[in-house]
């Protein structure tokens, strides 16, 4: 198909590519953007998430765990109480206090909470931006905690933010309980808070490559659909008794019957001898004629 005729085509159609311009760029920003009418703004639509982790190791202050004869199961039962002492509540309002989020922002996961140490429950539908993940590893006095952000400087800092607030929880029950140095429970953290971008906000590219594929999906339309309607009508057209006949070979024409050859007589029966009783009549009757 010639591009000239394509254009002219699509000049003719003008206000159809107008509007399907239009309803591109508007499905476009709806996707990327929050888009707001009163008063009128264009804000970046936030889908980002990020990921964040660190390891706390669940120890005393004499450690089992450069010493091999020393049994470290003890501590491992210890630290699954303490994940799960974690996910309580006053844990969360102390990590909430130092980074400044909101509790009622921040979503937790992992083992059931000790009792009197709930916080409430998010409702099914209410997905929060924030999160806190407690898992103990197996066989193993540590427990992971794994966060989530909307930047990967928020999810770090929300991983690096839980050790310090289960030290100055675990320090005031000690304190209050008055346990001696030599027993208390000491909390170590295996390694600096590590962070990474799970998803990624979309932004103007991803907005100007759904536009464009949309209007040249419009375009198409515009194009193909009155060629498919000028296809339906043609075939509507065709009679219902079937396609088409071929028309008739002519035949010969008949020559005229003055024209036509006059065939010979057939020769009666008997041969020679029925032609000499013709040819004696014939002198028989001459003979008479002669006589008169």
């Amino acid at each position: 198909m010639n591009f000239i005729l394509i254009l002219r085509e699509l000049w003719q159609r003008r206000l159809l590519v107008v509007l399907v311009t239009i309803a591109a760029a508007a499905i476009a920003a709806v996707a990327v953007f929050n888009v707001s009418f009163a008063p009128p703004s264009l804000a970046k639509r936030d889908h980002s998430e990020a990921n964040g982790e660190i390891e706390i190791l669940v120890d005393s202050t004499r450690s089992p765990i450069a010493d091999v004869a020393r049994n470290i199961e003890p501590l491992t039962a210890r630290a699954g109480v303490f994940a799960r002492y974690m996910a309580g509540g006053n844990v969360i309002r102390e990590i909430s206090k130092s980074t400044g989020i909101p509790v009622k922002e921040i979503e937790v996961a992992g083992p059931a909470p000790l009792p009197g140490e709930v916080i409430e429950a998010p409702e099914p539908q209410d997905i929060k931006p924030y999160g806190i993940a407690f898992v103990q590893r197996a066989e193993l006095p540590i427990v992971n905690v794994e966060t989530r952000a909307p930047t990967v400087a928020e999810a770090r800092e929300l991983a690096a933010a839980t050790p310090a607030a289960v030290r100055t929880m675990v320090t005031r029950i000690q304190a209050q309980q008055e346990i001696p140095e030599g027993k208390r429970v000491v909390f170590r953290v295996l390694g600096p808070a590590q962070g990474n971008l799970a998803t990624e906000a979309l932004g103007a590219k991803a907005a100007i490559a759904i536009f464009v594929v949309l209007e040249i999906i419009g375009l198409l339309l515009i194009i193909g659909i009155p060629r498919l309607v000028k296809a339906w009508r043609s075939v509507d057209a065709v009679p219902s008794g079937g396609p088409p006949q071929l028309e008739a070979i002519p035949t010969v024409t008949e020559r005229p019957k003055s024209k036509r050859r006059k065939s010979k007589p057939a020769a009666l029966p008997g041969g020679e001898e029925a032609e000499e009783e013709v040819g004696e009549k014939a002198r028989v009757g001459g003979r008479r004629g002669d006589d008169g």
